[in-house]
């Protein structure tokens, strides 16, 4: 299933006790298929004790283990793409650092896909989740969805594609861990439907400053980033500066003046992101053309109440019906109507909006 040398990177990776800038140098050396262990030693004993070099050099070399770290992948259902796989991102391979390996659940084949990457903080208000949900699952119909798995933004975008199959959801942390534990189920749905990945082995946990390291797949793997929420200082906004350092596109929600949730999206669309109000702003930046399906058709009601909440923006139940002359048990039939037919948003505490 793997080649010598593909081996040798999944086994390393494996490898415990060894910080990551050390796995990083040493990788250096196994793009061989036998590495030249002197020079390992030199580069790791320059920051690390002896006795680290001897239980890499044993562990690494002995058969039992090597064939039991692929036997616990294959348990799990992990599949590996290395560096040295077909499957390998093209564009990963051209950022700075890409990952050696890829721990993998789900359509890899995906990988081998144009991807485009949505992400959002988790302070997502509820007007721009419905926003995120459909946009995602119109770009699923021309990309790869990429993104996390954080509760927001992230996961907006992760169940608005879903429904296609085209999602990568790449995680900060190995396969035996979920974070959030909210999410687990649509983690097990993205692994039936779609793809999940991430570049550590099964038994690492999440820590913090693992998040960050890995929205550099999230931007490396995809042509073009959209940040769908952002305040001033966000996890999204790295990747998109992440995208910007990798030369691909940048996109961004527009949002009102003052609302902190988008203080962030404003900031790039300051500095050259693409103002992003619909799938067509996205497609444009591309010279690409989708043909969406047709929009449901709206019955003489539900029409005069999407049209009064598009021109106001966002309403509570009793104004609106008051606006409308109708009773507000009326009007609540209608609006259920139109949030089946994703017209229509609950904001909370009966307010409603309109989904353009």
């Amino acid at each position: 299933m793997y080649s010598e040398r593909e081996v040798n990177l999944i086994t390393f990776s494996a490898l415990g006790g060894i910080p990551a800038a050390c796995k990083y140098a040493v990788l250096i050396e196994l793009k061989e298929d036998k590495p030249d262990y002197k020079k390992i030693e030199n580069l790791l004993i320059k920051s690390l004790p002896p006795d680290v070099y001897n239980k890499l050099k044993t562990q690494y070399n002995d058969p039992r283990f090597r064939k039991s770290v692929l036997d616990c992948l294959d348990g799990k259902g992990i599949v590996c793409v290395t560096k040295y796989s077909e499957y390998y991102p093209p564009l990963l391979k051209e950022i700075a650092d890409p990952p050696p390996v890829l721990y993998c659940k789900g359509r890899v084949g995906l990988l081998k896909t144009r991807c485009f990457a949505i992400v959002g903080s988790r302070k997502c208000p509820l007007k721009t989740v419905a926003e995120t949900k459909k946009i995602a699952g119109e770009a699923a119909q021309v990309f790869t969805v990429v993104s996390g798995i954080a509760e927001g933004g992230d996961t907006a975008a992760v169940e608005g594609a879903l429904k296609t199959g085209n999602v990568i959801c790449v995680l900060a942390y190995g396969f035996d861990y979920v974070y959030p534990s909210v999410n687990a189920q649509l983690l097990k749905s993205v692994e039936k439907s779609g793809l999940v990945i991430t570049e550590y082995p099964p038994d690492v946990s999440p820590k913090s400053f693992q998040f960050p390291v890995r929205n550099r797949i999230i931007a490396g793997i995809s042509c073009g980033t959209l940040v769908v929420s952002a305040a001033k200082r966000s996890g999204a906004l790295i990747t998109a500066d992440l995208a910007h350092q990798y030369d691909r596109e940048v996109f961004a929600f527009p949002y009102s003046l003052g609302a902190p949730a988008g203080e962030g999206c404003n900031a790039l669309i300051k500095d050259g992101a693409h103002l992003t109000e619909n799938i067509l702003d996205i497609l444009n930046a591309f010279g690409l053309d989708l043909t969406l399906p047709k929009k449901p058709a709206l019955s003489g009601d539900e029409l005069e109440v999407y049209n009064l909440l598009c021109e106001e923006g966002e309403m509570f139940l009793p104004h609106l019906a008051d606006r409308l002359g109708k009773q507000v048990s009326r009007i609540l039939i209608v609006i259920s109507g139109l949030e089946l037919k994703g017209k229509v948003v609950r904001l909370g505490g009966n307010v409603f909006s309109a989904i353009k």
